[in-house]
């Protein structure tokens, strides 16, 4: 199970969508303002996390509002984010 979650987070777009949806529930419009991806293929990878169960959905009227499903996934990303904050304090080196 946590094979198949790294795989499915291993697309950059996927994990970012997850890591911004971890600061709480957005609408595509709103997405688009935190992944680098155009419309349609924001829209094939939110579908894929979908069916794999990584994020729910909901309707109101015409826009379609995502969340992460479970705490576990936010926590795995949130653990990405920070180690990756991490490397890069650990590259730029100590400050004067």
């Amino acid at each position: 199970m946590a094979a198949e979650l790294f795989g499915l987070l291993s697309a950059p777009v996927r994990l970012k969508i997850v890591c911004a949806l971890s600061e709480g529930e957005k609408n595509v419009t709103q997405l688009l303002a935190h992944v680098d991806a155009t419309q349609p293929n924001l829209s094939q990878h939110l579908s894929m996390l979908y069916r794999c169960g990584v994020l729910s959905r909901r309707r109101v009227g015409a826009q379609v509002y995502y969340r992460v499903t479970g705490e576990r996934v936010a926590l795995l990303c949130q653990a990405v984010r920070d180690e990756q904050l991490a490397a890069t304090a650990r590259a730029a080196g100590p400050r004067a």
